[in-house]
């Protein structure tokens, strides 16, 4: 009886032990658990987002009131883009004059004279503006709020205007210093209505290319004309700029260092978050593998609604990347197979050419020899160009056609100049603050495109409103097999 009873207990123990053990697996399992809610971020101008127009203006009454040294302040998010390196008696924030005065995470986008850190553009953009809507929702009070899309792209005339409380003077939202036109409730047109286009855009089926063409356009091209409008060369436009305290030709979207202060800018991001994910979905979309997000050292370092540091290593961004807590009315933020991450190629030049050619007028054409073969269906086109003073405006590309038609399979891409006149004083070389030059002392850039292989390669270059006030000068051109 007594061995009995002893092994009876023996036996109890074990069980309470294991019960013990499974109660902890299991509120530990139920204590991780991400939150199920999915938040569905609306076309600007739909009647579904009038509450979340409305919710950011709230939000941004609040934060405009707020302090420059809290994180959760207009002026704090908006440097965590870019600030300007110096400000002189600066009204907004006078504890910052230049820029040893930043504070933690400012100065941080990845537009940099090398281009090192574009790889960085779509992820670093995604968090950031994630980080931003959190914040809305928390100070605006409305749980469900989802940061509303501004969908310029569509060729939709009526969704091509600014929403009516961005035009407002009595809104949170609204920022004098635009191109005039957009402020007075005209919708986006000109030539601008070209670069935003995507046909091409939504063709490759490479995520670096993709990555770097998303940046010039629709991107770039919509943060010039929000700034500048289509002429960039008529000498009418002056602003008195809020955040530098000076009178200036650009508006706040079209100078990297003030973009993040005009509201317009989370909605214009929030579109561009979108068509990258509606290419990731695409037959042609992929994702970026951890590899390619660790080649360039960046920093991910943000504020949560409550106003805490978050940092980021690149593990932690990659596995929240693709598993957003929100969808798009018409796009789900999801990952793809194993089949779709970026691919290694081995490249090689199929034929160059240096013309050393200034592009004058409305069109220049550069011809090429002839191409060795190749039995890519596709090649990779290199645009190696150089300037003394940036060029304004927008090139179109076109290989053997005279006729400009961005739909059509002659069209190569665009050329656009958004943030060439950024640098990074105060930044070591290494995280990209040194801009390439040729051998004569110009800044050089270089624009790289997919494209149909061809037989013959005579390019048109097609600039907008036929002047500039640059000297682009084309130096290279290398077709390489993809």
């Amino acid at each position: 009886m007594d061995i009995y009873n002893k092994k009876y207990k023996k036996i109890m123990k074990i069980i309470k032990f294991l019960s013990l053990i499974f109660g902890l697996i299991i509120f530990t399992s139920c204590d991780d658990k991400p939150d199920t809610q999915r938040f569905v971020r609306k076309e600007i101008h739909s009647p579904e987002a009038l509450e979340d127009v409305k919710a950011m203006n709230r939000a941004l009454e609040i934060m405009r009131a707020r302090g420059c040294q809290d994180p959760l302040s207009w002026y704090y998010q908006g440097a965590i883009h870019w600030v300007p390196d110096t400000i002189e008696n600066n009204q907004l924030c006078d504890s910052y004059q230049n820029f040893n005065d930043s504070k933690e995470a400012w100065r941080n986008c990845t537009h940099t004279k090398s281009k090192q850190e574009e790889i960085h553009f779509l992820v670093w953009h995604r968090m950031y503006i994630w980080h931003f809507e959190k914040i809305v929702r928390k100070l605006s009070g409305k749980k469900d709020f989802a940061l509303p899309y501004w969908d310029y792209t569509s060729g939709d005339k009526t969704k091509m205007s600014l929403h009516p409380l961005f035009r407002s003077n009595n809104s949170s939202l609204y920022e004098y210093c635009r191109f005039d036109s957009i402020n007075k409730g005209f919708p986006i047109e000109g030539e601008i209505e070209r670069a935003l286009d995507i046909t091409k855009l939504m063709t490759y089926d490479d995520y670096q290319l993709f990555n770097k063409n998303m940046d010039r356009a629709p991107h770039g091209a919509i943060h010039d004309y929000i700034g500048h409008g289509n002429d960039y060369n008529d000498g009418k436009l002056w602003f008195d700029n809020p955040i530098t305290g000076k009178k200036s030709h650009d508006g706040l979207m079209g100078w990297v260092p003030t973009a993040g202060f005009d509201p317009i800018f989370w909605t214009h991001h929030s579109n561009i978050d979108r068509i990258w994910q509606k290419w990731t979905n695409s037959d042609n979309g992929q994702m970026i593998t951890l590899e390619l997000l660790k080649s360039v050292e960046w920093s991910y370092v943000f504020f949560d609604e409550n106003g805490k540091k978050v940092k980021y290593t690149p593990e932690q961004v990659y596995k929240i990347l693709y598993s957003m807590d929100y969808d798009y009315d018409d796009t789900k933020v999801q990952s793809k197979s194993k089949s779709n991450l970026v691919k290694s190629k081995s490249q090689h030049v199929l034929t160059q050419s240096s013309p050393k050619k200034l592009l004058a007028g409305k069109n220049t054409v550069v011809n090429l020899s002839k191409v060795s073969k190749t039995k890519s269906k596709n090649v990779i086109i290199e645009v190696e160009a150089s300037y003394q003073n940036v060029p304004s405006g927008i090139y179109e590309v076109y290989v053997n056609t005279k006729k400009r038609n961005t739909k059509s399979k002659n069209f190569v891409g665009f050329m656009s100049f958004f943030g060439e006149d950024h640098a990074m004083p105060g930044k070591s070389c290494k995280s990209g603050c040194c801009k390439p030059v040729t051998a004569d002392g110009r800044t050089k850039i270089v624009f790289t495109f997919q494209h149909p292989n061809s037989q013959s390669w005579n390019f048109h270059f097609y600039n907008h409103n036929g002047h500039s006030t640059g000297d682009l000068r084309i130096d290279k051109i290398r077709i390489k097999s993809n």
